[in-house]
């Protein structure tokens, strides 16, 4: 007995132990989920809900100006694609709007970056102003431009000599452009931190190497720096089309959706609908732009991966 009572002992220590050890490796595997709590919280409950109450909106009548709500299924989205003018218009326009925005802001964001990649006096005071005026307000910003570009503003002065006077923001054919050039003078300061934070990552020995080989300026560029932040470029150039894709604030701010509908998109469709108390046709336009916009990002991620994947 005297030996046995040890080996008991042993055993159920071992067991223990055991145990112990499973119940720790449980935790270890539950606790970094743990951080991940507050996130999901807060996702679900700004997020989540109220898109799955909008889609629910998008299949009802409801109003601000009737307090009964009923369920019409698919009405509201038969109404939405049978008034086929506005809603292809507005959409139409959205997109050329998110897609000129998006050239502007990568395109001349690229090319500010690798000035400020160069060490030269005023540099840095440079970067700030680039990036400045993405720190301003919208609207404050769309008032000024209002101002400044409207047919008796200061601009025009400036211009009148030279007969390239104009309506801006009252010319069909402009006004959406016109919206586009204040969107990128406004957002080009982040395309350019991205790309210029890209830029002096790459390594100094793959640049004195190419020189020390004979490769000129424009060759490393090439070969060298753009291959290297191309990631960079494409994670720009996919937000901002989105961000194109949902653009409302500048728009109200500067057109209001005009002349007419020469700068009506899809956002600001959906305000003007609110404004008729029409909650349930307002929600389908929005769950309408949201599958556009999840299908776009969605083909231009595949197409970036696929690019980026390419040597």
């Amino acid at each position: 007995m005297s030996i046995a009572a040890p080996r008991r002992q042993k055993a159920e220590t071992g067991r223990a132990a055991k145990a112990a050890g499973r119940s720790r490796q449980g935790v270890d595997r539950v606790y970094p989920y743990t951080y991940l709590v507050p996130a999901v919280v807060v996702f679900t409950v700004f997020f989540l809900l109220p898109a799955f109450f909008g889609m629910y909106l998008s299949l009802t009548d409801a109003s601000t100006y009737v307090p009964d709500t009923n369920f019409v299924g698919l009405a509201n989205y038969r109404l939405l694609f049978g008034d086929g003018t506005a809603l292809w218009n507005a959409t139409a326009n959205q997109f050329v709007y998110a897609a000129c925005v998006t050239v502007g802001k990568t395109v001349l964001g690229i090319a500010i970056a690798f000035l400020l990649n160069r060490a030269f006096r005023g540099s840095k005071v440079l970067r700030v102003v680039v990036y400045l005026p993405i720190m301003f307000s919208t609207i404050v910003v769309g008032l000024l431009f209002n101002y400044l570009l409207k047919s008796d503003g200061p601009v025009n002065a400036l211009l009148k000599p030279f007969g390239l006077a104009n309506d801006w923001f009252g010319s069909f054919d402009l006004a959406l452009y016109s919206v586009t050039a204040v969107d990128v003078w406004m957002g080009v300061g982040w395309t350019v931190v991205l790309v210029l934070a890209a830029l002096q990552a790459v390594p100094t020995e793959l640049i004195e190497s190419a020189e020390l080989d004979g490769a000129r300026p424009w060759q490393v560029v090439r070969h060298i720096k753009l291959p290297y932040i191309r990631h960079a470029v494409n994670l720009a150039a996919l937000i901002t089309f989105i961000t194109g894709m949902k653009g409302f604030d500048l728009i109200y701010a500067t057109t209001g959706g005009g002349p007419g509908t020469a700068t009506e998109v899809l956002t600001s469709y959906v305000y003007k609908q609110l404004n008729t108390g029409s909650l349930g046709y307002a929600a389908a336009v929005n769950v309408f732009q949201f599958v556009l916009i999840t299908v776009i990002a969605l083909v231009i991620n595949r197409f970036v991966r696929r690019m980026e994947a390419t040597p």
